[in-house]
């Protein structure tokens, strides 16, 4: 009998590894942030999309999705909560923007893009998904600055004390619930699911140096029609890049 289960066991792994491979290596959008941390030095911010394979090495890939990078719409805020606009512009397997801190404190990097296309998932149309997705990350000059309230729709802050994380999701500008997932993806893509608990609060402590993706996903089941495709859903989706040297 335990043999019997072993191999049937066996033969749904390898069936999912065959039929799924994209289990083994997820793509998603991220940023890489370059600058000298110093005031009127210019900083660099590429966004990619790619994978990570089971070698945990980081690969840019430039399909499709690589393509909807051009609809993202990218914002700078300052430490006195002036906003201005980043333009970003394709250099090969990343697109890039580029901003000028000329105050010390923390910038924030923040992009949404709701020109994605519908998510085909079934011939019924109610199990289509259109994808809404943000993304957001800190660049700092000088003495960081406390950020206390929400910048876009979906929004990620950043608490850090000792090397102890504190994450405070929102979501439509507001405190996500408490049980909300919140996913968190190591350098090495090995990712954990983190409940918002009663303070609205998620909190971790990285391992490792490299790039930790902090995930909230939230899911509005209001229907419509975008690109002449009709869903069922809305998922909203924000990443917040955590580069940890």
């Amino acid at each position: 009998m335990y043999k019997r289960l072993l191999h049937f066991n066996l033969g749904l792994f390898f069936l999912a590894i065959f039929l799924f491979p994209q289990l083994t290596k997820a793509s998603a959008y991220w940023m890489e942030i370059h600058g000298t941390g110093k005031l009127n030095s210019p900083v660099t911010v590429q966004v990619c999309y790619g994978f990570v394979d089971e070698l945990s090495q980081r690969h840019r890939t430039t399909g499709p999705e690589f393509q909807e990078i051009k609809n993202f719409q990218f914002f700078i805020l300052n430490s006195k909560g002036e906003k201005s606009k980043m333009q970003l512009q394709l250099r090969g397997d990343h697109w890039e923007g580029n901003f000028m801190p000329n105050t010390e404190g923390t910038y924030r990097i923040l992009g949404m893009n709701d020109q994605l296309p519908v998510l085909m998932r079934s011939k019924n149309p109610q199990e289509n998904v259109r994808p809404i997705d943000f993304m957001c990350s800190e660049y700092h000059i000088g003495k960081k600055t406390d950020t206390f309230s929400p910048a876009q729709f979906m929004d990620i802050i950043l608490q850090e004390k000792e090397g102890v994380y504190t994450v405070l999701p929102y979501r439509n500008m507001k405190p996500s619930d408490k049980g909300s997932l919140v996913r968190i993806f190591n350098p090495e893509n090995w990712e954990k699911n983190i409940p918002v608990d009663e303070n609205h609060h998620v909190v971790f402590k990285p391992t490792m140096p490299g790039l930790y993706v902090i995930r909230e996903d939230w899911y509005d089941n209001t229907s419509g029609t975008f690109q002449g495709n009709t869903y069922g859903k809305i998922r909203y989706r924000n990443n917040y890049c955590l580069w940890i040297n």
